[in-house]
């Protein structure tokens, strides 16, 4: 049925038997034929015992013998059943033995019942046992071998017509019809629920495209294949501008134009994610990038073509696609390498990419693996360390407060940076324990040494209430302390929600925490922030710090980053103060704060200048 079902679906080559679903229905329908079975058996017993006690009772030999002697091999293949479980050859000893039992009840003395109880048994169990296709086939089988048999019988007078005439006959076959009409019935009912089911676990309910455990198990291992995956680039702009309803409407027209190319370029089509599509080109063993890259482009050219009608104007689907090389035998991961390629194409802001084997991205793979897998090691041994770097005044000579920065236990012992592991952590979720771990560590600086202490937060942090409830425990553990808590946002990225960053900066200006712009200069909104937000301290980006001994417009940009913030009133920092050059330069632009290694390197607060000593 299923076999059928896929093949109208253009899913020849689909192994279902694979999948984990099939393996569950499978090994619940094989758990009901085997109980099927032991109650057809256990029930079978009921009839030669009746027999046996007639026999008794009538002193009847030759019936006793008989039905002895059916008792005991029914009661042993029903041992067998139970002990080895050989469901297969047990279906067609059952079946047989129906069979045959039809054909011997026109021999025995009570062949009447037993033909009429055989032909009752007959088309339920070959249904359920064989199915709503073999199971007839079976079923009409043992009739025509029965009539057969009774034909012959009666031409050679063998039979007992006292036992068994024609009327009996007749009753019984049509009383086995109106069974076997009705156990068909709900077998086929039984069927179409399966293949709706079917329906539901292989086929995307909004597009109808079968899915990805589909694809995973259409590949065969002898062939070769150019696997790509297609994503809608501009997918979530269009659902945020028409609406959530509007991301059915895109997925199901591009999953139209899809299909509607597949017979022009050989490929067929699978729905991955909501904006993700997986096309399956079947190809010689010879195909090359260039080849693959072409076959690709042909097909996002003709999608290129077709363009979403909406009310009076037209929308253009923007696509970007990842490919990959599937050669015979080597079909374990094509869905991998074409994630990676898409990465890769984001990256480097093309259409297409084909994966290459250059362990480039395999690389990046592994190693982001390890820095996880450090992460992870470090928060359960209690192996982070928060270390401190002073913020000089602008001579160099006063220590004004200091930098809280963490420090990564690694798998050789060092400690390095924790920049980057960043990207990391913020793609896991750990990166509110890296935050929320510094902060504890410069509340016990400020309680123990009594400094000023500033520490990096993202948005992420400040619209996270638990983050709102550790600032409010750091004050109540600080409250006493002249030493105040600095908190620095990246400028580049994290200011974008003005509301909420308006709402901590007042929040916090209670309890007399400031506000600083973390690496100004290398963001988008820039001076916007500094004139929307009531920001206290601008550190400037190290980038163009390191640039000022070089580059005449790095040097321009710092000096109206430090003339702008002093006409608004707000403290400047310099960042990576690395040599004498580039402190002689600051100082002269009349620059703040410094920071840097020339100055001092970061270290445990307790092993750091004191404020009042002068280096």
């Amino acid at each position: 049925m299923l076999d059928k079902k896929f093949r109208k679906t253009g899913l020849g080559h689909f192994n279902y038997r694979r999948t984990q679903w099939y393996q569950t229905i499978r090994a619940d329908t094989r758990q009901y034929r085997y109980y099927l079975m032991l109650c057809t058996w256990a029930v079978s017993l009921v009839l030669p015992l009746a027999w046996f006690i007639t026999s008794v009772i009538h002193k009847d030999m030759l019936l006793l013998i008989a039905s002895f002697t059916i008792f005991v091999v029914l009661a042993l293949e029903l041992f067998v059943l139970i002990k080895y479980k050989r469901i297969k050859a047990m279906i067609f000893i059952s079946l047989i033995q129906v069979s045959a039992g039809l054909s011997l009840s026109l021999f025995i003395p009570v062949g009447q019942l037993v033909c009429v109880f055989l032909l009752a048994v007959a088309p339920v169990l070959s249904n359920q046992l064989r199915g709503s296709v073999r199971g007839p086939i079976w079923y009409f089988a043992s009739l025509v071998v029965f009539l057969l048999t009774y034909t012959i019988s009666s031409f050679f007078e063998l039979t007992s017509h006292q036992a068994f005439d024609v009327n009996s006959l007749v009753s019984a076959l049509a009383t086995s019809v109106i069974i076997f009409i009705l156990a068909w019935y709900s077998e086929r009912r039984q069927e179409a629920l399966v293949a709706r089911l079917t329906d539901m676990l292989v086929f995307d309910p909004t597009t109808g495209l079968p899915n990805k455990e589909a694809l995973c198990h259409s590949i065969q291992s002898d062939k070769g294949y150019v696997f790509a995956i297609i994503k809608i680039e501009n997918f979530s702009n269009l659902v945020a501008l028409f609406g959530y309803e509007f991301s059915d409407i895109i997925s199901q027209f591009a999953s139209q134009k899809l299909r509607k190319y597949e017979h022009r370029y050989g490929y067929t089509t699978y729905q991955l994610k909501y904006n993700e599509y997986g096309i399956l080109i079947e190809t010689s063993v010879n195909v090359t990038i260039a080849d693959a890259s072409q076959r690709l482009s042909d097909v996002v050219q003709s999608l290129e073509l077709e363009s979403l009608p909406w009310e009076r104007d037209r929308i253009k689907l923007v696509y970007r696609v990842g490919g990959a090389l599937v050669s015979p035998g080597d079909c374990e991961t094509p869905l991998s390498r074409a994630d990676v390629a898409l990465k890769k194409a984001e990256r480097g802001h093309s259409v297409i990419c084909i994966f290459e084997n250059d362990n480039t991205e395999k690389e990046s793979a592994y190693i982001y693996a390890i820095r996880f897998t450090e992460l992870i090691n470090n928060r359960e041994n209690h192996s982070f360390k928060a270390v401190f770097q002073p913020v000089f005044s602008s001579d160099g000579k006063e220590i004004v407060w200091y930098e809280a920065l963490l420090r990564i236990k690694q798998k050789n012992g060092e400690y390095s940076s924790i920049y980057p592991y960043l990207d990391v952590a913020k793609s896991t979720g750990f990166y509110q324990y890296l935050t929320d771990f510094i902060l504890r560590k410069s509340a016990e600086a400020i309680c123990e040494f009594d400094v000023d202490i500033s520490i990096n937060i993202s948005i992420t942090d400040i619209v996270r209430p638990a983050f709102i409830t550790l600032v409010d425990e750091v004050y109540s553990l600080i409250r006493h302390k002249q030493g105040k808590i600095i908190f620095e946002i990246l400028e580049s990225d994290e200011l974008v929600e003005l509301d909420k960053c308006i709402w901590f900066i007042d929040y916090i200006s209670h309890y007399g925490f400031k506000i600083a712009i973390d690496d100004f200069g290398t963001g988008y909104s820039n001076y916007c922030n500094l004139i929307n937000l009531p920001i206290d301290i601008v550190k400037i980006d190290g980038s163009l710090i390191r640039k000022i001994k070089t580059d005449d417009n790095a040097r321009l940009l710092v000096e109206g980053i430090i003339h702008f913030c002093k006409k608004s009133n707000k403290k400047t920092v310099a960042e990576f103060v690395e040599d004498i050059q580039v402190f002689e330069s600051l100082r002269n632009m009349e620059i703040d704060f410094l920071q840097g290694f020339y100055l001092s390197e970061p270290a445990p607060i307790s092993e750091c200048p004191c404020p009042t000593i002068l280096p």
